[in-house]
C-alpha cells in the first residue's frame, strides 16, 4: 500500500490539471505587449476586472476564477509593499514577486490536492525607463512561470483559457516582434492578438494570422462586450502614478 502512495498522489495531480484546464477554458484572453511609450494591457471587457495595479511601476492581467484573481491580487500587493516597506522601493521586482511569492505560493496551493485549487494564469508586467529593461512574467496556476526575451514582449504577450492558444500563439512565425513607437500602435497590435485568438478558439481550427482584420472597425465589431485596458506610462515611471487607465481616444480606439 506504502509503494502505491506516490503513484496515486499522481494520478491525483493529474486529474486536478485535467480538471482546471476544462473549467479555464472559457477564460478571457489578456494581452499584455511593451513598447516606447510603456507597456500596454489589453482584453474583453467582464463583469469583474482583469488589469490590476500591484504597486508603483507594476501591473497584473489575469484571468480565471474572479475569487482566485482577487486573492492572488492582494497576496501580490501585500508582498510587494512589504518588500518596499522593509527594503526600498527599488527592491520591489517582478522577479522577486515571482520567484518568492507567486510562484511558491500557486504551487503550494496546486498541490494541495485535498483543498479547491487557484483558476489563474496572468502576466506581471515591470515598467522600467527604457523598454529594453521593461520585465514580463507569464504565470500559471501551478506556480510554474517564465520571463520572455524583450523581443517576445515587443510582440505582445497573451494567457488565455486554453493553453492551446498561447502555445499556438508562441509558435506563429507570420507575427514579428518590433518595437511600436505610439500607444495608437501598440493597441492596434494588441486587440489585433485578442482578435486572432477569438477567431482561433471560436474556429476549433488553426487561424492564420495574415486572415486577421487588420482594420479597427472590423476588429471592434469581433468584440461587441467591448474592452477593458490599462497602461503604465513611462513618462511616469519615477512617480507613484505609472498605472493608469486612459481614455479610448488616447488609444486610437475611439471616443
Amino acid at each position: 500500500m506504502i509503494s502505491e502512495e506516490p503513484y496515486r498522489w499522481l494520478e491525483a495531480i493529474r486529474n486536478r490539471r485535467e480538471y482546471i484546464e476544462d473549467q479555464m477554458q472559457g477564460g478571457l484572453p489578456v494581452v499584455a505587449i511593451n513598447g516606447e511609450p510603456g507597456i500596454l494591457y489589453l482584453t474583453t471587457r467582464a463583469t469583474t476586472p482583469k488589469i490590476f495595479e500591484i504597486y508603483d511601476h507594476l501591473a497584473l492581467g489575469c484571468l480565471g476564477h474572479p475569487a482566485d484573481l482577487e486573492k492572488v491580487r492582494q497576496a501580490a500587493i501585500d508582498a510587494a509593499h512589504l518588500e518596499g516597506f522593509t527594503r526600498s522601493q527599488h527592491d520591489v521586482t517582478a522577479r522577486r514577486l515571482v520567484n518568492y511569492n507567486l510562484g511558491p505560493a500557486l504551487k503550494n496551493a496546486f498541490e494541495q490536492i485535498f483543498a479547491a485549487p487557484l483558476m489563474f494564469r496572468g502576466i506581471l508586467c515591470e515598467l522600467a525607463d527604457q523598454p529594453a529593461n521593461d520585465a514580463a512574467w507569464v504565470i500559471d496556476y501551478d506556480g510554474t512561470y517564465q520571463s520572455p526575451r524583450p523581443e517576445e514582449f515587443h510582440r505582445g504577450l497573451i494567457v488565455a483559457g486554453r493553453k492551446r492558444s498561447q502555445q499556438n500563439w508562441e509558435q506563429l512565425k507570420d507575427k514579428k516582434g518590433e518595437l511600436l513607437h505610439d500607444w495608437p500602435a501598440m493597441a492596434l497590435s494588441a486587440l489585433r492578438i485578442a482578435a486572432w485568438i477569438r477567431l482561433l478558439e471560436k474556429s476549433e481550427q488553426h487561424a492564420e494570422w495574415n486572415d486577421t482584420p487588420e482594420m479597427l472597425p472590423d476588429l471592434l465589431k469581433i468584440f461587441p462586450e467591448g474592452l477593458e485596458f490599462s497602461v503604465l506610462d513611462r513618462k511616469l515611471v519615477a512617480t507613484s502614478q505609472a498605472y493608469r487607465t486612459p481614455a479610448s481616444a488616447e488609444l486610437g480606439l475611439g471616443g
